[in-house]
């Protein structure tokens, strides 16, 4: 299966407003349903078993950024007919899961101890046959990917998620504790990989051609190193705040951090299954990339930056309105893990145009300075602030160094600054209008309740008029040139 040319000129801006449509309706879909089972969940369980749980999830996250080996990318991202290099990347991503399920099995003691929460070592190796699973997904996802196939995407995607629920919601009102979030889980991912099976029509199939070895693990160790470290920089907070402040406040901060990646993942999650298949079919096409990174960067950043922002102001009353008094802890550090969740989903965005344009190094590099001045800067605020320190840390690195260090890297590959800030000024002014907006509200609102429900209606509506008011900026910004 190969990708389709496209045929007019704004036919790839088409594709990918049809892909980010569905993507986007998928990422909704699956977080209103772990939304209202996290407030279940919430009253269910408490925070230990979260950090628990957390605990798991930090280390099955470290495995899955290089358990591939950089196969799914280098599928995405070929030009002309990938098919006979299929064989090969089966045999990469499927033999990398299995490696990475075994070195989990045999160092789970020391990592959960490491984490401060050695009671998790069981739910750990449990958690990392996902991790294996993975494995056999790889080849299939990506095809979906390359092709733009987000309706079968969203299937698979959806399926595995109401099947996860489901079978969360009962083991937890059994009292399975946090068991539960780790059974349900590896359930849904293992529906997730047969249903991308039978939609992408591709079997496990392996093979082996040196050729194809080279050119996946040449440009793949780049692009592991890569995901290795901006996973290790996501996930130092996690690891921070269990091994410096126990087991309870990770579970606070479990739960800031998925509230804190509402807004952000949700346009994340949806960009991350189009973006890389949009710039490098944008790379074949002759298209100025300098100009697509600046439209495709901006009209994200309409609804990332004024949901980023709001999430900051509104962060007490929603914790407080939904969770329950027993989560307050959780908005001290929910503030800043928002606006450092903005700086995340551009660098996200920047990793994609860099593999696109073949420069994994460089993001590696722009990964490691970001980790660099992470891990000292989050140990020193958790001692000095606690939970609140640890989430501001986050955002001083993530405006202060990820973004400025990405810039620097986009720029050393040829995508000029001003054309990206000449993209997401729209942007930055929605983000101040809400602020305004929401600061207003704050001070003559009487309850949590009225407080989320003007402020949410508010950035609703602010977000909405910057996506019609700019959207028709991405057919100018992804047509060919010449």
């Amino acid at each position: 299966m190969t990708v389709e040319p496209t045929a007019a000129p704004g036919g790839l801006a088409g594709r990918f407003r049809r892909g980010l449509w569905l993507s986007l309706l998928n990422t909704l879909l699956s977080r209103i349903g772990t939304f209202v089972m996290g407030i279940v969940l919430a009253r269910l369980l408490v925070p230990e078993e979260f950090g628990l749980y957390a605990t798991a999830l930090v280390v099955q996250g470290l495995l899955l950024a290089f358990n591939d080996f950089g196969a799914a990318t280098a599928v995405v991202r070929r030009s002309g007919d990938v098919r006979p290099m299929l064989p090969t990347a089966w045999t990469i991503s499927v033999v990398g899961g299995a490696i990475a399920f075994v070195a989990c099995a045999l160092s789970a003691p020391a990592l959960s101890t490491a984490l401060g929460s050695p009671h998790a070592t069981e739910i750990v190796r449990f958690l990392a046959i996902n991790v294996l699973l993975d494995g056999f997904a790889c080849v299939p996802g990506a095809m979906l990917s390359r092709e733009l196939a987000q309706a079968r995407r969203l299937v698979a995607d959806l399926t595995g998620t109401v099947v996860n629920l489901a079978v969360t919601g009962v083991l937890a009102f059994l009292g399975a504790g946090a068991w539960a979030l780790a059974i349900g889980h590896v359930s849904g991912t293992a529906v997730v990989v047969v249903l991308l099976f039978v939609l992408s029509k591709h079997w496990p199939r392996l093979g082996f051609s040196s050729e194809y070895f080279k050119e996946v693990g040449g440009y793949g160790i780049s692009v592991v190193a890569s995901s290795l470290l901006l996973m290790l920089a996501q996930s130092v907070p996690q690891m921070v705040t269990g091994s410096v402040l126990g087991a309870t406040a990770l579970g606070f901060f479990y739960l800031a951090s998925n509230v804190s990646n509402w807004p952000v993942s949700i346009v994340s999650g949806t960009v991350e299954r189009v973006a890389l298949a949009v710039f490098a079919r944008a790379r074949d096409n002759g298209t100025d990339l300098d100009r697509a990174s600046g439209g495709v960067m901006g009209l994200v950043g309409v609804a990332v930056l004024p949901g980023g922002v709001a999430l900051a102001l509104l962060a007490g009353p929603l914790v407080e309105l939904v969770y329950g008094h027993q989560w307050v802890p959780a908005a001290l550090v929910l503030s800043g893990l928002a606006i450092a969740a903005i700086g995340r989903v551009f660098a996200d965005m920047a990793l994609n145009l860099l593999l696109a344009v073949g420069a994994p190094l460089s993001s590696a590099l722009i990964q490691l300075s970001w980790l660099v001045a992470l891990v000292p800067t989050t140990v020193a605020a958790a001692h000095a602030w606690g939970l609140a320190g640890i989430g501001w840390a986050q955002a001083v690195v993530a405006l202060f160094v990820a973004v400025p260090v990405h810039l620097w890297g986009l720029r050393r590959v040829g995508v000029g600054i001003m054309s990206l800030v000449r993209g997401i000024l729209p942007s930055l002014l929605s983000a101040v209008v809400v602020a305004v907006g929401l600061v207003l509200i704050r001070v003559f609102s009487t309850s949590p309740l009225l407080s989320v429900a003007l402020g949410g209606v508010f950035t609703a509506a602010v977000i909405a008029y910057g996506w019609f008011r700019f959207r028709h900026t991405l057919d100018s910004a992804l047509l060919p040139t010449g």
